[in-house]
């Protein structure tokens, strides 16, 4: 049964409060937002950006507490749950109803990997995130849909009315960034390090701009296992003074609403005040000049590591792009063209990280693959299989192979870092 209604985000929202167990389904700007109820209250929300990469997110947020949420672990889920896989192919059919990455929730806590306090908590913050987002929807009238669900299991159940107060609240405190943060998904590069020196020690700016590599606010959250926002709001003064510069959020992030906006007739009568007390505004209610301990701090939990990765590609084009993207005092790229030869190179490098095409003539990627499983030495080590297929037999093949996880052609130099940052960082 559907019902359809046309309200602010917020309305919405309030009017899950009386509904009976369900989902309602929200489509805005090609997005499809789900919020899932029981008894009138939030039990899950998801959208359709990126979905398994927020759950992977949060889950690495939780390593700290729950240690066995690490990469390996992290990887086995993405094989398993990121794409539907044949013998999963029923939920193909009730996708309207089932959000695919709660299989994989639900499949952790089965596991024993997750209590249900735990994984509790991991709900929270997903519906959190999504929420934020959602009440970002420009004020006009949205339709919603409303059908019964198939979740099996739920782990956490928030008052609605409650949990709109807390984001709220948070919303306002992103809003006071702005306009220079407008997303918790742009992305901090430390590029003035001279005028940073003169709030912080050389050795903090150091370590600053080896966190500050191309992840989002919400990335560096689950990296250093701190909220987002407060990592903001640690960096808006040096945003301020131009010691890090933001990019805009990249696809498809870009296509979700900012936490900021003004109307053009807003912008330009408000644009000279906005820019003469940013710096006041922010140093005033939340860091001082004089006070950067919590970002020495993150710095500082940072290991001094050059990671050492092994890019293996009969493509001379690919890998000079894979070189260009890691090109950084943080990574020492190893280039091999060679698969007949690959193994015994691995052997004397003893990498951090394996980057592996599958395509290649003599040894493939799959047999390569293998035989680096074989080795005691080189068993553990991350292998991430580079394709430009996206079937599910190659997926299947890759595991079966011994494979950590898998990379698309084309793949960007966001695509990349994240891939490192589930593996190394």
């Amino acid at each position: 049964m559907i019902e359809e209604q046309k309200q602010s985000p917020r309305e919405l929202l309030k009017n899950l409060e009386s509904s009976n167990d369900g989902c309602m389904y929200v489509v805005c700007n090609n997005i499809r937002w789900s919020f899932y109820v029981e008894a009138g209250k939030l039990v899950y929300a998801s959208h359709s950006l990126e979905s398994f990469e927020r759950v992977e997110r949060h889950l690495r947020g939780l390593t700290r507490e729950v240690p066995a949420l690490n990469d390996k672990l992290r990887s086995q889920l993405r094989l398993m749950f990121d794409e539907t896989s044949p013998d999963q192919a029923k939920y193909k059919v009730t996708s309207e109803n089932l959000c695919t990455e709660y299989l994989a929730i639900q499949w952790l806590v089965n596991e024993n990997y997750l209590t249900r306090i735990a994984a509790s908590k991991l709900v929270a913050r997903i519906i959190q995130e999504v929420i934020e987002s959602f009440l970002c929807l420009p004020s006009g009238n949205l339709s919603s849909s409303f059908y019964n669900h198939l979740l099996q299991n739920t782990y956490c159940s928030l008052s609605i009315d409650r949990t709109l107060a807390v984001v709220e609240q948070r919303l306002q405190a992103w809003y006071k960034l702005g306009p220079a943060i407008y997303s918790p998904y742009q992305c901090p590069y430390l590029v003035n390090q001279k005028e940073a020196t003169k709030r912080m020690s050389a050795e903090t700016v150091k370590s600053l701009g080896r966190i500050l590599r191309g992840f989002n606010f919400c990335q560096l959250g689950a990296l250093l296992g701190k909220d987002p926002l407060a990592i903001a709001k640690q960096l808006s003064s040096l945003i301020g003074d131009g010691s890090i510069s933001l990019k805009d959020p990249l696809p498809p992030f870009n296509l979700l609403p900012p936490t900021y906006y003004l109307t053009p007739e807003e912008e330009r009568e408000s644009i000279e005040k906005l820019s003469g007390a940013f710096n006041d505004e922010v140093g005033e209610e939340e860091v001082s000049d004089n006070d950067y301990s919590g970002i020495s701090q993150i710095a500082s939990q940072q290991p001094v590591k050059t990671w050492k990765i092994v890019c293996i590609d009969d493509s001379e084009s690919m890998l000079s792009i894979i070189s260009s993207y890691l090109g950084s005092q943080d990574f020492q790229v190893m280039l091999i063209q060679d698969s007949m030869k690959a193994l015994m190179k691995i052997n004397s490098i003893r990498p951090d990280l394996i980057l592996l095409d599958i395509g290649m003539p003599n040894v493939d990627g799959y047999q390569l693959c293998s035989l680096i499983r074989k080795s005691s030495i080189l068993k553990d080590i991350p292998i991430v299989m580079v394709t430009g297929n996206k079937g599910l037999i190659d997926r299947a093949r890759a595991r079966l192979a011994g494979a950590t996880d898998y990379l698309t052609k084309p793949f960007t130099q966001a695509d990349l870092l994240k891939m490192i940052m589930r593996h190394l960082l």
